[in-house]
């Protein structure tokens, strides 16, 4: 079972990464290192972004998946929470 104050915890520190780079769409393997720079997620140094990815696997497999995440050619792609399919909504708050 997939803890729900994780999940959130984990989509407000890459939000914060995110608009600190200044990107608005990032993959499993950045988003894992900056996880693991904040403490919440370790990295696996052979296979670099391996833990995340089966993290957002099992978010996958029990229908818990944030709508800003997203499987595509097995690469995750993760985009800011605040995001939707028309528009970028993120800069808006913090211009």
């Amino acid at each position: 079972m997939v803890n729900y104050f994780n999940v959130q915890t984990i989509q407000a520190c890459l939000d914060e990464y995110m608009i600190r780079m200044g990107k608005t769409k990032i993959d499993e393997i950045e988003a894992n290192h900056e996880l693991e720079r904040a403490g919440l997620m370790a990295d696996d140094a052979e296979y670099p972004g391996e833990p995340l990815r089966e993290f957002l696997g099992q978010l996958r497999d029990t229908n818990s998946l944030p709508k800003n995440i997203t499987l595509l050619n097995s690469v995750w792609a993760i985009r800011h929470s605040r995001t939707n399919a028309k528009s970028l909504l993120i800069f808006k708050d913090y211009s």
